[in-house]
């Protein structure tokens, strides 16, 4: 067994900032406050956004559903500053979300920022999260922490991302469908209500695309449901069951840039040839009960189930297969995933202290087969042939957490939070044969982090600062494969460590609101992908790296009808000092001061938008852009910058009846939506749409 024990923060001086945060035990407090449309959920407690002392932003339920096709996230969280959102056209590979630079080197799935959906976790234990698990249609809004303060959620270091369904309000059915180009189409429908103390909604939703690549056809079917049964004041149970069913969806693969600039909107031959393809069931029930049993003494109790399966088909080469150590190319994959999570809070007249712990166990039966069977002019490709890999692999986690706040003054707020994790991977090698002996192991991570905000109230706003320290462990797949593609369990992949600080303004004067961040993270080890090829990554620990960067947001109306919204994000990435790693092709030296891959210097968006009177119409121009990304540690080619303009158009008609319609892309630009980094053919660029049309309606009783 190999133990990596990160380096500690002095703990004595950890426990006395936290101990200056606590409320008195004793002191005598007024009755908890209603809940506030301008708050946060954090470390499990609904807090006022105005006195929140680090970054968080809320992306409303009109800004998730209103004239946007509800397909992902990327419609939507483009609004916050600080997250960035590259849309693959490829919903084998779900969308790829940065939160100040961290989730660029995922090749699928989200990486880095931690996702939870009433109160489940859309991230497993070890890190590897999927965004389409998100139901938009029925949701309440999304909340968006970033910074020192969001690294108490454990193990991600670029903050994260609730998500909560709408309970209260709009009883009755609610029907939506849209069809757009590229034969894609939508339809969802829903119900919600409730009697005396229980509340309800439940939605499903089905869409389709023909996709705009060559092979990149897609399908999902999802539904959600979430109750909620409060008897009194004090209690309160929450239900949730959601399924997702995605059936084979194609895989278009990245192009070269030769390839890029024959045919920008092209795909890959190999994608073809061996007909890439992903397959993707998820099933997850949870409950949550919270009870006051007290004057300001509360406690919580949660627990959760997953399971889920995917089956897909890579384009790995056949020569690469036939070596003894290759785990082929078909990955069949089945979790299941269960935690726990549990609590108690005191509240006191100027602060509460909160006390949590979760427990967690993934267990995966991760298969490999060759994906061709037969031989000479008779072999197959895209088929699953023979067993090349068996084994069960185990994420133990036990993570204790504290966070306490306290009002000094009327002006001044602290929050500080403490948290120990401990996970355990462990793997069992069920294969083995001539050439390919026991790839199994264990690996402990051990962590410590702490964090500390402090906000200064002034009017119309307040300043904040806070500063904290983070970890990253890697995920099952990534210790999968050694950094040259490698079969076997990967002990030398380390934890990743951070270290950061922010400043930051949020201000609310008459005509809107304004917000800026300014920001600096140091990392250690950080783990980035060695090799990447046919939807097969490995990986290695870089050296230092140095993240700074500036964020923006405004938004706010301009007489009347009309309203304006906008964010930027600046960001300096970069190695800040030299490492080494072994690859397939030999061994790799990478500078100091390389821009790390896949992270955009500059990009941003910006809205303006026209209601007419009584809001019965509205119109709307939305513009994305992005500058210049890198596309290997070697900086050896860039995906070159865009903008792009979209229109959408709204109408609001009588009797719950609503229509929208939408023009994406509206000059039709040629752009690089997204990159593979590192990817080992120089399949690096991943196409963003073309032109594009979307119509639909809606209709509410």
């Amino acid at each position: 067994m190999t133990t990596h024990r990160l380096r500690r923060p002095r703990l004595a001086s950890l426990y006395a900032a936290l101990a200056a945060c606590m409320p008195a035990a004793a002191a005598a407090a007024p009755a908890e406050p209603p809940t506030q449309l301008d708050s946060v959920r954090v470390f499990g407690e609904p807090r006022a956004l105005s006195g929140f002392p680090g970054s968080a932003a809320i992306v409303a339920g009109d800004a998730l559903r209103d004239g946007q096709r509800q397909v992902s996230l990327a419609e939507s969280l483009v609004r916050v500053p600080g997250v960035s959102v590259l849309d693959r056209q490829n919903y084998a590979q779900d969308l790829q979300i940065q939160s100040r630079g961290y989730g660029a080197r995922s090749t699928f799935g989200i990486r880095g920022i931690r996702l939870v959906v009433d109160g489940i976790p859309a991230t497993a234990l070890d890190g590897q999260g999927q965004a389409s698990s998100f139901p938009i249609g029925s949701l309440e809004r999304i909340e968006v922490l970033r910074g020192p303060l969001a690294l108490q959620y454990g193990n991600a270091a670029g903050g994260a991302i609730l998500a909560e369904t709408a309970l209260d309000g709009d009883d009755g059915a609610q029907a939506s469908a849209w069809v757009g180009s590229h034969a894609s189409h939508r339809a969802e429908a829903g119900l919600a209500g409730g009697d005396g103390d229980w509340r309800w909604r439940a939605q499903a939703s089905h869409f389709v695309s023909g996709g705009e690549r060559t092979h990149s056809a897609a399908e999902r079917t999802q539904l959600n449901a979430v109750a909620r049964w409060t008897p009194d004041r004090d209690h309160s149970l929450r239900l949730v069951l959601a399924a997702l069913d995605q059936p084979y969806t194609d895989d278009p693969l990245g192009l070269d840039r030769e390839r890029l600039r024959r045919t920008p909107r092209g795909t890959d031959p190999a994608a073809l040839a061996f007909d890439t393809r992903k397959r993707i069931g998820n099933l997850q029930a949870g409950a949550r009960w919270e009870a006051a049993y007290a004057p300001d003494r509360s406690y919580w109790i949660g627990a959760y189930a997953i399971q889920r399966d995917i089956v897909q088909f890579l384009a790995v080469p056949v020569a690469a297969q036939r070596a003894p150590t290759s785990a082929g190319g078909v990955v069949d994959v089945g979790r299941a995933s269960t935690g726990i999570d549990l609590g108690h809070r005191w509240r006191g007249a100027s602060g509460s202290l909160l006390l949590g712990l979760e427990l967690g166990r993934l267990d995966e039966a991760r298969k490999g087969y060759e994906n061709f069977a037969g031989i000479g002019a008779a072999q197959r490709l895209g088929v699953r042939g023979r067993l090349r890999r068996d084994e069960d692999n185990r994420v133990r986690s036990i993570e204790a957490y504290a966070v306490a706040d306290r009002s000094l003054g009327e002006r001044w707020k602290t929050l500080a939070a403490l948290r120990h994790a401990r996970t355990r991977f462990s793997s069992d090698d069920r294969y083995q044969a001539a050439g390919n002996g026991d790839d199994g192991g264990r690996l402990d991570y051990r962590n410590t982090t702490f964090s500390l905000g402090l906000a200064r109230a002034f009017a119309n706003g307040e300043l904040f600062a806070s500063l904290g320290n983070g970890f990253e462990t890697p995920t099952v797949t990534e210790l999968a494969y050694g950094p040259d593609n490698r079969s076997g369990f990967n002990r030398d992949l380390r934890a990743a460590r951070y270290a950061s600080a922010e400043i930051g303004l949020r201000w609310r004067p008459r005509w809107g609101r304004f917000s800026a961040t300014a920001y600096r993270i140091d990392g250690r080890e950080e783990i980035v992908p060695a090799t990447s090829s046919g939807g097969r990554a490995s990986f290695t620990n870089a050296g230092d790296t140095r993240r700074s960067g500036l964020e923006l947001g405004v938004d706010g109306r301009w007489g009347p009808h009309w309203s304006y919204l906008a964010s930027f994000n600046w960001t300096r990435a970069r190695f800040a000092s030299p490492f080494s790693y072994n690859t397939a092709a030999g061994p790799r030296s990478i500078a100091s001061g390389n821009r790390v891959p896949g992270v955009a210097r500059a990009n941003g968006y910006a809205e303006l938008a026209w209601d007419s009177a009584r809001a019965r119409f509205g119109a709307a121009l939305e513009l994305r852009a992005n500058s210049a990304v890198a596309v290997d540690d070697l900086n050896s080619e860039r995906a070159p910058g865009y903008a792009q303009l979209a229109l959408r158009l709204q109408w609001r008609g009588p009797r719950g009846w609503r229509g929208f319609a939408r023009a994406d892309n509206l000059f039709d630009r040629d752009y690089v939506g997204s990159v593979i980094v590192n990817e080992s053919n120089a399949r690096f660029y991943e196409p963003g749409a073309g032109r594009g049309f979307t119509i639909g309606v809606e209709r509410r009783q």
